[in-house]
């Protein structure tokens, strides 16, 4: 009986693991974000409240889903408290860590490398000691899928530690350089620590300047992959390190983490004093309202918050494309400041490139948002519903000194294009020709009504095609059941023979 329900476990097990779903690890790739900053943040060895934004990016032990606590840790939970912190501006990445722990040891300053002297030589010894180390990749990283960890120690990446001495030094290292800042030297980046004895406090500030980084490009929705690691100990007396995702303890692995976005940059809006006066009739009346763009042909009011960029096509290379709207439009010959819509093509994770022939004069209007919820997805909307052909007006919008424009310049439909393509007729059609219209007009409705009912055959052969698949996989299912149903049935019968023998 004892194997007959050993077998019975058995087989349960293996029908879970066809049917239950794995459940995705917090420790890998983790995504997350950091803030825009409009001050940056003082790296004095003292955060204070709201220098890094509101709040700490995570915490030690309420987040702990997120770490990976390995043998490199004999502390229990209760000895480990610490926030850490992540800002960013236009120049630079800010980080911070803050330590509520006992235990602080600082590296001796002593040999540890083996040449006789203590030097440069043995800041990479701090790991041993209390230190702070983190992997910074120049894009994002996933798991099995990119390639910035190299070798068994090295790759496409920042690795760099930062310590405290015996004596208050305070040092920095960097153990590995990504390929686009291969000439990093450790001055180039800003790092202040602090060790509180009577609070038991130990403070981490460093800034690091974009292109230190290896990042090529840094704007909202931008991402690059983030692991560190605390340690507060002895390494040889009593091991304490924790990390943050699972890249660097046990083996270096900087495709295992975290994939930060950058968000939270407000545009910068330039508008165009005094935009040049129209005769009354040629605009709508909200024109006066110059802190909002209006798509008067689709009746919609377009947000006042004003991110949205005119430039010319040509420029578009060099811009994330990746999410927004792009709109091109073609100057109206003799008619200045009036466009017509030549293309739109919604960005969809790849920059956009238009396929119209470029000619002089046209212009890009591009409108952006993170999601449908976001600020400007309204914006964005309408302006997907330009459709080919209409005619604008642009107001403000000068382009003479600067290639590239954000401004809360105003963009109006004159007349959207039609969908009715055919022309009038002449009054004076003869009897004979408005018979032979009637005939074909028939003609054509039965020809549609032909179509329509071919695409509903079709619609329904596609329908049953993908039933029959969908069937095709319950019935895997199924079948691999009544296989392990099958099995223990005949185990029992088995069994009870041999009771009766």
């Amino acid at each position: 009986m004892k194997k007959l329900l050993a077998f019975l476990l058995a087989a349960t097990m293996l029908c879970a693991m066809f049917v239950l779903p794995s459940a995705a690890a917090d420790n890998v790739n983790y995504q997350e974000e950091f803030k825009y900053i409009e001050t940056a943040p003082k790296i004095d060895g003292v955060v204070k409240t709201g220098e890094y934004g509101k709040a700490p990016i995570h915490s030690y032990p309420e987040d702990k889903s997120q770490f990976v606590d390995t043998e490199h840790n004999q502390y229990s939970e209760s000895d480990w408290d610490f926030d850490f912190y992540g800002a960013w501006d236009d120049d630079n990445l800010y980080l911070a860590w803050v330590l509520n722990t006992e235990t602080h040891i600082a590296i001796p300053e002593t040999d540890h490398s083996g040449d006789g002297v203590w030097d440069s030589n043995d800041y990479g010894f701090m790991w041993k000691f209390s230190c702070v180390q983190f992997i910074l990749t120049p894009g994002e990283p996933k798991k099995g899928e990119t390639s910035y960890q190299v070798g068994q120690y090295d790759g496409d990446y920042l690795e760099a530690g930062l310590a405290l001495t015996e004596n208050g030094e305070q040092i920095r290292i960097a153990w590995c350089k990504p390929v686009n800042a291969s000439s990093l030297e450790v001055n180039d980046w800003d790092a202040v620590i602090t060790r509180d004895e009577d609070a038991k406090t130990t403070t981490y500030e460093v800034r690091i300047p974009w292109d230190k980084t290896g990042l090529s490009k840094v704007s909202n929705d931008e991402k690059f992959g983030f692991t560190y690691a605390v340690a507060a100990q002895d390494y040889d007396a009593k091991p304490g390190m924790i990390e943050w995702q699972n890249g660097m303890l046990t083996s270096k692995d900087a495709d295992s983490a975290a994939a930060i976005s950058l968000t939270g940059k407000k545009i910068e809006i330039v508008v165009q004093p005094d935009p040049p006066a129209k005769e009354e009739g040629e605009v709508p009346a909200e024109a006066t309202d110059k802190v909002q763009l209006i798509i008067d042909g689709v009746n919609t009011a377009i947000s006042s918050d004003t991110a949205y960029l005119f430039t010319r096509p040509e420029n578009l290379g060099g811009m994330n494309t990746k999410w927004s709207i792009n709109v091109l439009l073609a100057p109206v010959e003799g008619e200045e400041g009036y466009y017509t819509v030549v293309e739109s093509i919604q960005g969809a994770g790849e920059d956009v490139v238009f396929t119209s022939e470029i000619t002089d004069g046209m212009l890009c209007y591009s409108a952006h948002a993170l999601d449908d919820t976001s600020a400007g997805a309204e914006r964005r909307n309408a302006a997907a519903n330009l459709a080919v052909g209409t005619k604008v007006a642009l107001f403000g919008v000068d382009l003479e000194e600067a290639d590239t424009l954000y401004t809360n310049s105003m963009l109006y439909v004159v007349s959207e294009a039609s969908g009715d393509t055919s022309g009038a007729e002449s009054s004076d059609v003869e009897s004979s020709d408005v018979e032979s219209s009637v005939v074909e007009s028939s003609d054509v409705e039965s020809s549609e009504v032909s179509e329509e009912s071919s695409k509903a055959e079709s619609s329904a052969a596609a329908s049953t095609s993908s039933e029959a698949e969908e069937g095709g996989n319950t019935g895997l299912i199924i079948g691999i059941i009544v296989a392990v149903v099958a099995i223990i049935a005949v185990v029992v019968v088995v069994v009870l023979k041999k009771k009766k023998q």
